[in-house]
């Protein structure tokens, strides 16, 4: 196995935005960092057909194909995240094929083989397939069932300029129009099928005589329940073959604080003011709605997604009639700063959500980095939030924090760090606990429940995140400070 000898790639936002442009797959998971936080890749992922083509490509400029291709195969297994410094590594070379693997950040994630002969014979376009209106940017969401049988024809998309410019070597190989059809594979998998809840799986296909219809046509040949699989037959200009994608499961909704208001008690929380941090989405927003239904004062901080924020702020404002919700940007990754101080006045009760990416993609059993990360957003960030709430002077604090039954024997691979900063989080909560002048700090190992970050293809054992938070929220906010 040998790496190409050129730099890694790091794919940015203006790579998106051209190959978006290019493709037309303008999906969300790749082009939107809010929106692909509630994916399991957490933030904007690298399109699979940008690597094929980039693999392509720089394996001409390398030298390392030098006849012609005949066809083309590929399986991603991981996401490729912007910004993560992305190389190829040859696996096997001869006079029949090549394959290499896509390295990110040192993981592979996926692999790559160009097939050398000569092209297959025409496969004549099908005149019968209805045209699919390009979705103009907005992907489609379809259901499992609708996909059984769905065909259709994807008309060109105007970007022979980019392709040329993008990738040279390769539309000077196989020629600009199939270059322009294995890009639109990404869009009829990001846009159209599976559409917005999409992976791109893999693909074989082979290089055929151009088609007399520009475009690329599919057919559903597989819909998978179990799996959630959907594989499409394709075809169009120059290009035949299998295309393998899934339909993700759609982000977690969150019940309304309506629905929520109905399994408490009215004014059951009354007289108190909670701090929840990462509070705009999943735990901490459910928590924030709980609180604020049976009468106690909210206030939210967020990373990012200030949209979704200001949302939740309205919601439970609406409902409670007055200003019991308010909202703050704060990373905790950086230390508690004034406006952060003043945010804190008068907080009674504490819990602290906040959470980087849980699901990391590594090159070694123990990433040093990484738990450093972990550390300074779980203990160290709940400690400092911790002082500075009993800093405003308003009463001993009660704090909660969310350790993991990771922690136990019930770890998932590659979660080490993780549950090394959860346990530390634990042995820091029990010395504050005991300790006169800081916060009554309560932790407690919570199950794998159904979030944005736990949702999976195949689905797991995973807990109603009310049924398990109410009686969680019930303790802390009846617990003695004293």
């Amino acid at each position: 196995m040998t790496l190409l000898p050129n730099a890694p790639r790091t794919f940015t936002e203006r790579d998106q935005l051209r190959f978006a442009r290019m493709s037309g797959d303008h999906n969300p998971m790749h082009m939107d960092p809010i929106a692909a936080r509630r994916t399991q890749a957490g933030v904007p992922a690298v399109h699979g057909m940008h690597l094929l083509l980039w693999s392509l490509e720089s394996l001409l400029q390398a030298g390392k194909i030098d006849r012609p291709i005949m066809s083309i195969s590929a399986v991603f297994s991981r996401f490729v995240r912007l910004h993560a410094p992305t190389r190829l590594r040859i696996l096997q070379h001869d006079e029949a094929a090549i394959e290499v693997a896509v390295d990110a950040a040192e993981v592979e994630t996926g692999t790559i083989t160009a097939r050398f002969g000569a092209s297959a014979v025409n496969v004549p376009a099908r005149s019968d397939l209805p045209a699919i209106e390009h979705p103009d940017a907005v992907a489609r969401e379809v259901s499992l069932l609708e996909m059984k049988g769905y065909q259709g024809w994807i008309d060109r998309t105007p970007g022979y300029a980019d392709a040329a410019d993008m990738f040279p070597q390769l539309a000077a190989a196989i020629g600009v129009g199939r270059v322009i059809a294995i890009a639109q594979l990404s869009c009829l998998v990001g846009m159209i099928c599976p559409g917005l809840h999409s992976i791109f799986g893999g693909l074989d296909i082979a290089l055929t005589s151009t088609a007399d219809r520009p475009g690329i046509g599919f057919e559903v040949a597989v819909v998978s329940p179990r799996t959630r699989l959907v594989r499409m037959k394709v075809a169009g200009s120059g290009v035949s073959g299998i295309v393998n994608s899934f339909s993700r499961w759609p982000p977690v909704p969150q019940r309304s604080i309506e629905e929520l208001s109905g399994v408490v008690q009215p004014g059951e929380f009354a007289g108190s003011t909670a701090l929840i941090t990462g509070g705009s989405r999943g735990l901490g927003a459910l928590t924030a709605k709980i609180l604020a239904a049976g009468g106690a004062r909210v206030r939210i901080s967020y990373a990012v997604g200030a949209g979704d924020a200001a949302e939740l702020e309205q919601e439970i404002n609406r409902f409670t009639g007055g200003s019991n919700c308010t909202s703050m940007q704060y990373d905790v990754m950086q230390p508690v700063a004034e406006p952060m101080r003043w945010f804190c006045r008068d907080v009674s009760h504490f819990y602290h959500f906040a959470s980087p990416r849980i699901y990391r993609q590594k090159a070694r059993v123990f990433e040093p980095g990484l738990l450093e990360e972990f550390m300074t957003a779980y203990v160290t960030a709940f400690e400092q939030l911790c002082s500075a709430i009993q800093a405003q002077g308003a009463g001993r604090l009660v704090a909660f924090f969310p350790s993991s039954v990771f922690v136990g024997d019930d770890r998932p691979r590659d979660m080490v760090e993780y549950a090394m900063a959860k346990a530390a989080g634990e042995v820091l909560c029990e010395e504050m606990a005991r300790t006169n002048g800081m916060a009554h700090a309560i932790f407690q190992r919570l199950p794998r429940m159904l979030t944005d970050q736990t949702a999976s293809l195949i689905p797991t054992m995973s807990l109603d995140p009310l049924e398990t938070m109410l009686p969680v929220i019930r303790t802390v906010q009846t617990t003695a400070a004293g």
